[in-house]
């Protein structure tokens, strides 16, 4: 079964990304972009770790999940070994925005239509949405750097 998986996605491509509607895998978008702009030195789990603390947050941030779940959540990745911050998350562009951010409007465009990103209402539960208010989005981010690689929270 998984050989057979492994030659549909590298002779015909992903069928689950053939379709406007599928939404990313979670933490992924901005895994992808901290992946290109650390030039693939951090290695993928890295970056979906750091992704899933930066989606736990904005969750918290636009009311979808509580603290207290995004906290159980960034802890056990914390406890796994993870460092939930990386140097080039604090890249801008030209107008001042974290390049990271970007990852949205390139996922978008790689799905070839609407964005679909998966966040968490509660562990073990989650919804798709369609935008992520950038205002909220930097939040997290400021938050994530300030706050997640102290001892507990």
């Amino acid at each position: 079964c998984a050989e057979l998986h492994l030659a549909q996605i590298t002779q015909a491509g992903d069928p689950f990304e053939s379709s406007s509607t599928r939404p990313l895998d979670y933490g992924h978008w901005s895994a992808h972009k901290l992946e290109a702009l650390d030039k693939y030195k951090i290695r993928h789990g890295e970056a979906v770790a750091i992704g899933m603390a930066l989606d736990a947050k904005y969750a918290v941030e636009v009311g979808l999940l509580a603290e207290g779940e995004a906290y159980r959540l960034i802890n056990l990745l914390k406890n796994l070994g993870f460092v939930l911050w990386h140097p080039v998350l604090e890249q801008l562009d030209e107008q001042g925005q974290p390049l990271v951010l970007s990852g949205l409007e390139e996922f978008r465009q790689h799905l070839g239509g609407e964005l679909r990103i998966t966040l968490m209402t509660q562990i073990g539960t989650a919804k798709n949405v369609n935008y992520m208010e950038l205002q909220a989005l930097s939040g997290a981010l400021k938050w994530l750097k300030k706050t997640v690689n102290t001892a507990g929270l």
